[in-house]
């Protein structure tokens, strides 16, 4: 179950179904020379957080051991976003998501439609699914 975990957090890192998050500034902050007045509304994409080498190695590989020590900083895995407004039922969707994959994975073989095929670009590998 643990592995199962790992690949679930990795999906959810590569491919955020929640790409956009609005927020209002709470304070005055200076980023990066550009001052952000406090009430200001502003966008933050979980793309540019799931994607930062600085918290994951090599970010646009799919590893999903890269769980199994990772010490990550506060709000930089945003599935299903952070605070007050963050997804109500994110605990409940890891969980139907373990469920599927566990009767998924113990009922159907994938196979690539042409194995001869690289898995080039990542999100476009052709499969088909035989019940075992």
């Amino acid at each position: 179950m643990k592995y199962l975990s790992n690949v679930i957090n990795e999906s959810l890192r590569i491919a955020t179904a929640k790409t956009i998050f609005f927020r209002e500034a709470r304070n005055t902050i200076n980023i990066n020379g550009y001052t952000i007045p406090k009430g200001w509304k502003f966008l933050s994409f979980s793309w540019n957080y799931h994607m930062d080498p600085r918290t994951y190695v090599r970010p646009k590989e799919f590893n999903p051991s890269r769980w199994d020590d990772l010490k990550t900083k506060p709000a930089s895995f945003l599935p299903f976003g952070v605070g007050p407004k963050m997804c109500p039922g994110a605990n409940l969707a890891r969980l139907e998501v373990s469920v599927i994959l566990h009767y998924f994975l113990l009922n159907y073989r994938v196979e690539q439609v042409n194995p001869e095929s690289k898995i080039e670009p990542p999100r476009n590998c052709l499969v088909k699914f035989k019940k075992i």
